[in-house]
């Protein structure tokens, strides 16, 4: 017996028309066009922010920095050089280190160590060396004074505390290696004993403009193996360089009047007004605006009050 095998018709697909097809890339390039222009214009408000962020920060690191050196200055005693202090530059004795005297032996003194308590009896910026001022104040009937010493030699000593009249260190303090400074020539230094003691070095801070065309605020401490300054160093910028209407740096009196530069009569000063400005190596958009409105620039204007000066 023939048997015939049916098949089920296929049923058929319908396909995407041309107008469809047109329609859907229209939509999604739409779409991919807007997400590109919202990430772009985010991208480039980011990059704004980074430039705009990047010099608010240079000028902090140089208002946290120049002050320090700056408000313990006694003018009318030699901490700013004669001659020296000029619209952008200023070369001055800073302290770099302090503390008080723990033991005295011939000519060299024996400072107490850096500890990490509150009742520390010593700070040190940097490593002291040959050819550094030490400052004794030697109290005496007539008037207290600072007098200066040049140091010979530094070298460490065994850990300990501290004898006689000297504060008495806490124990994590008396466990620290303290620091021994040979002077040359000194008086008899058992009057020292348990005084105050400060190292000073001279420094010289400067707005320079460097190889690339840039100015940075740089320093530059004395050699006195090689009896003149080290290289300079940056220590914060780019910054805008300065001009007559706008100096790096301004003196002024105890009423406020601004002193000609270099200041001749150093006892005057009783202010020092810093002033930086820079801007953004790039042209920036204002929030929400389609197209650069320029550079963007910031400033920094501090007022020093010198608490030394006499």
């Amino acid at each position: 017996m023939l048997t015939r095998a049916f098949r089920r018709p296929r049923r058929l697909r319908r396909g995407v028309t041309l107008v469809e097809l047109l329609v859907v890339l229209i939509v999604g390039g739409i779409a991919l066009g807007l997400v590109a222009s919202i990430s772009l214009h985010e991208q480039r408000m980011i990059e704004d922010l980074a430039q705009a962020s990047a010099i608010s920060g240079q000028l902090r690191d140089a208002s946290s920095i120049l002050p320090i050196d700056l408000r313990g200055l006694d003018p009318g005693a030699g901490d700013i050089r004669t001659g020296q202090a000029g619209d952008t530059a200023i070369e001055l004795r800073a302290t770099i280190a302090s503390a008080v005297v723990c033991d005295t032996a011939r000519r060299s003194l024996v400072l107490a160590p850096a500890g990490s308590g509150s009742g520390t009896f010593g700070s040190f910026r940097t490593l002291v060396r040959a050819g550094d001022t030490a400052w004794l104040y030697l109290p005496t009937d007539a008037s207290d004074e600072w007098r200066p010493f040049s140091i010979a030699s530094v070298s460490g000593t065994a850990a300990g505390g501290c004898v006689g009249a000297a504060p008495q260190l806490a124990g994590a303090d008396r466990a620290l290696r303290r620091m021994k400074i040979v002077l040359h020539a000194p008086p008899s230094l058992n009057g020292a004993l348990g005084f105050p003691l400060r190292i000073t070095r001279p420094m010289r801070y400067s707005l320079y403009r460097a190889s690339n065309g840039l100015s940075y605020l740089g320093e530059k401490d004395w050699n006195d193996a090689r009896r003149r300054f080290n290289i300079i160093q940056p220590v914060s910028g780019p910054f805008l360089a300065a001009t007559l209407q706008t100096p790096a740096f301004r003196y002024l009196d105890s009423a406020g009047n601004a002193l000609a530069t270099p200041v001749a009569d150093l006892s005057a000063v009783a202010l020092i007004q810093v002033e930086l400005r820079a801007q953004t190596p790039g042209w920036v958009r204002a929030l929400g605006a389609a197209a650069t409105v320029g550079a963007r620039r910031d400033s920094m204007n501090i007022v020093v009050l010198l608490h030394n000066r006499r």
